[in-house]
């Protein structure tokens, strides 16, 4: 199986490190980000310091339905949500997706009871990888008192792309919207997470205006009010907001893009469809996006694995 499998052990502001002197990437002319929550993806093993004995095992033509959507984008990078461990999304590249390329997988423990982690599979190595599992952060209406966490983790990946920039994957699956009616606690919790992830943005813009940082994952909060569901999702609108220079740290790059195009959990039962999943861009890499790259892949022949639905955007590279 030609995968390269990096485990590593980490807490507060630990890293993991993965490079090799002697390789020598070749400069990409443009990188596909795919980001793509795959709902459950569990394997038949029991994992004793999870909770996942209520969570049936991922069904095979689900992971194959999976791998179809990933073979027929072609990404360089997918952002995995809600995967157990590196093993099945390793397997699903060896089974279903070979010769591909993908030979660089991560997925780190995360503060997930249930043990939906995330993960990252990728062409280009993976350098080096933080996690933020246990950072600390407030609500600006919580008391002197009240410390919060993240529900799973920010996995920020740095990802060789044989340039002096490498690219910044930032991984995020916001806390759920889990407790529906007014959703007293998820929401605010949802939002301290995403104005934490706002902060780690930031960091690393202010230490490098040039970064190419992408922001993807499941954001369990939509971009606008509905009619359907009159509900404010501040979680995304902290993330979006332009600073009082008028300036954005963050890009959606799927903005202006009819909604019906946006879907990416599409409707269930009683609960109206969404737009959940995002993929944002810091201002140096959001310059290169190539236009009418971005969208959302609806096509019924390539989804079904998941309820969401997977997420692209590409960038030019080179000038």
């Amino acid at each position: 199986m030609c995968v390269l499998l990096l485990a590593a052990f980490w807490s507060v502001g630990a890293v993991a490190e993965a490079s090799d002197p002697l390789l020598k990437v070749r400069p990409a002319e443009r990188v596909t980000v795919m980001t793509y929550n795959v709902e459950n993806m569990f394997d038949i093993f029991d994992d004793p310091y999870t909770g996942d004995e209520g969570t049936p095992v991922k069904r095979r033509e689900a992971v194959e339905k999976i791998a179809k959507a990933i073979a027929a984008g072609s990404p360089d990078v997918v952002i995995f949500q809600e995967i157990e461990n590196e093993f099945v999304i390793a397997q699903m590249a060896h089974e279903f997706l070979p010769g591909m390329g993908y030979r660089y997988i991560l997925c780190p423990p995360t503060n997930s009871g249930r043990g939906i982690d995330l993960g990252v599979m990728s062409r280009y190595p993976i350098k080096r990888m933080s996690s933020y599992r246990l950072r600390e952060f407030r609500h600006p209406d919580d008391g002197p008192d009240v410390m919060r966490g993240f529900s799973r983790d920010v996995m920020h990946a740095t990802i060789d792309v044989g340039h002096d920039q490498p690219l910044e994957v930032l991984n995020v699956h916001l806390k759920s919207n889990s407790s529906r009616e007014g959703d007293p606690y998820s929401m605010k919790q949802r939002t301290a997470e995403a104005m934490e992830l706002k902060r780690i943005a930031r960091e690393l813009v202010d230490a490098d205006p040039d970064a190419w940082v992408v922001v993807g994952g499941d954001f369990n909060s939509d971009y606008e009010r509905r009619p359907e569901d009159d509900r404010d999702w501040p979680a995304t609108a902290h993330l979006l907001a332009a600073d009082a220079d008028g300036s954005k740290l963050l890009t959606d790059l799927h903005a202006g893009q009819p909604r019906s195009q946006r879907i990416t959990l599409p409707s269930k039962g009683r609960f109206p469809s969404a737009v959940f999943d995002f993929v944002l861009a810091s201002p140096a890499l959001a310059a290169r996006v190539v236009p009418g790259s971005a969208r959302v892949v609806s096509n019924e022949a390539l989804t079904g694995g998941s309820d969401h639905l997977p997420v692209f955007a590409t960038f030019k590279l080179t000038d």
